[in-house]
């Protein structure tokens, strides 16, 4: 509710200041041409904001999301809770094995991994 009134206000004064602008740039000033430009782009972010704050579901976005596909993954497969069945190592390496290209790449980059750690010394 509140989003939508600090829409109900952003879009009229983004609305005025693209007017006030206009009137900048047709007495001369050719950066008021800039800004009467600027201030609907300004509008258009503020309702694409609004859209998504207002109907997203931060229950399937981010690190939320990601931990319901993972049970929901994990519930579908029959997987017993606490065991390493249905995690991100179990859908990769299931991911490995149905492409050999992605397991050598893997491996590639374990590789560098290792190469990169630091050692017990300091060669400086």
């Amino acid at each position: 509710m509140l989003a939508t009134a600090a829409l109900v206000v952003w879009i009229p004064g983004c609305a005025v200041a693209c007017w006030w602008q206009v009137g900048v740039g047709r007495s001369g000033d050719a950066l008021g041409w800039v800004y009467a430009v600027m201030w609907p782009s300004f509008a258009a972010f503020g309702t694409v904001f609004w859209w998504h704050f207002v109907h997203d579901d931060p229950d399937s976005l981010g690190r939320r999301g990601l931990r319901r596909l993972q049970r929901a993954s994990a519930d579908a497969s029959g997987a017993r809770p606490g065991s390493r069945e249905g995690t991100c190592d179990d859908t990769i390496r299931r991911a490995e094995e149905a492409d050999p290209e992605l397991a050598a790449y893997n491996a590639y980059l374990a590789a560098l991994a290792r190469q990169d750690r630091p050692s017990g010394h300091q060669s400086r």
